[in-house]
């Protein structure tokens, strides 16, 4: 616990230089002086992790005691052949570790064992019943499968976060920093998942929310259903969306990757995962509030408020 007491050495100093120099010493201290718990790991995990641990938080807990498997090798760089049958976790952890020594790494074995953690990610983990919330933890719920993939974001009802700009000085026409202190309010999960969506044709509200967001909502919602297609279009069905806004070429391609896990795609939504998370973290703007989604085939990711 010693590595959480916000205080940068000279050895972190030099170390997080660079990243210092972008957004500061007392965000550094932040990180450092802060607690992760990810649920879940797979290939989205392992990046978004990677990140967080060279980027110096103080200690990140890991939950996932399921024994590694031959299929996870072909997705998860860091596990081979002589993992197999060990627990995701435990490998995981000890991987990481190797990355960056000043960080406190672990891997645990009861989610009633974590206490004073400031953020819970979740990986493809269904979260209706907000449980995180409900201790006043704020959280982030992401996945990715095929060519898709998405965060949802819950800071509470109140997240405070500076922002940053820069003014220019009309006598001297010179610029300078000027920081803003702001306040964002997020909706929980089960809140977001039931929001009603403004009237209109299918091309009106396209231009402000993505289908796939929709079809992502759903899924996140899914518990141990097989047959995928026909609940997402149920799920669909009920929030009584403009005829057309979800193509059925979107619900096939979903469909289809839906299991799968596509490393270059899991690569981009672990690195916006990690962003997000050191947006919570250090305060420095506001994180995406509250979907984020991607879509590989176009190479394009959307944020959106539901």
């Amino acid at each position: 616990m010693s590595q959480r007491n916000g205080v940068i050495s000279k050895e972190e100093e030099a170390l997080y230089d660079r990243q210092i120099r972008l957004w500061g010493m007392e965000a550094q201290s932040r990180l450092r002086s802060s607690s992760i718990l990810f649920i879940g790991v797979k290939a989205v995990t392992l990046e978004a992790c990677k990140n967080l641990v060279l980027g110096g938080i103080g200690q990140l807990s890991i939950y996932d005691p399921q024994p590694i498997s031959k299929l996870d090798l072909e997705t998860q760089y860091y596990f081979n052949e002589s993992h197999v049958g060990q627990a995701k976790d435990k490998v995981l952890a000890e991987k990481l570790a190797v990355l960056n020594p000043l960080v406190d790494i672990r891997a645990v074995s009861s989610l009633d064992d974590v206490e004073g953690v400031d953020l819970v990610v979740s990986i493809g983990r269904q979260q209706a019943k907000d449980e995180w919330r409900r201790r006043g933890v704020k959280s982030i719920l992401a996945d990715a499968f095929g060519l898709f993939g998405y965060i949802f974001v819950d800071c509470l009802d109140a997240h405070e976060y500076i922002e940053e700009g820069r003014v220019k000085d009309a006598k001297t026409g010179e610029s300078e920093v000027v920081r803003e202190s702001k306040v964002a309010t997020y909706k929980s999960f089960g809140e977001s998942v039931k929001a009603k969506v403004p009237g209109g044709n299918a091309t009106r509200l396209a231009r402000k929310y993505s289908p796939l967001a929709f079809v992502c909502q759903a899924l996140a919602t899914m518990g141990n259903e097989t047959a995928v297609g026909e609940f997402v279009k149920g799920a669909l069905e009920q929030r009584e969306l403009p005829q057309g806004f979800v193509a059925d070429e979107l619900l096939e391609r979903v469909q289809a990757s839906w299991g799968t896990e596509f490393v270059p795609s899991a690569a981009v939504v672990g690195a916006t995962l990690a962003q997000e998370v050191l947006k919570i973290i250090t305060l420095k703007d506001m994180p995406a509030n509250n979907w984020f989604t991607y879509d590989g085939l176009v190479s394009e990711g959307i944020t959106c408020m539901l």
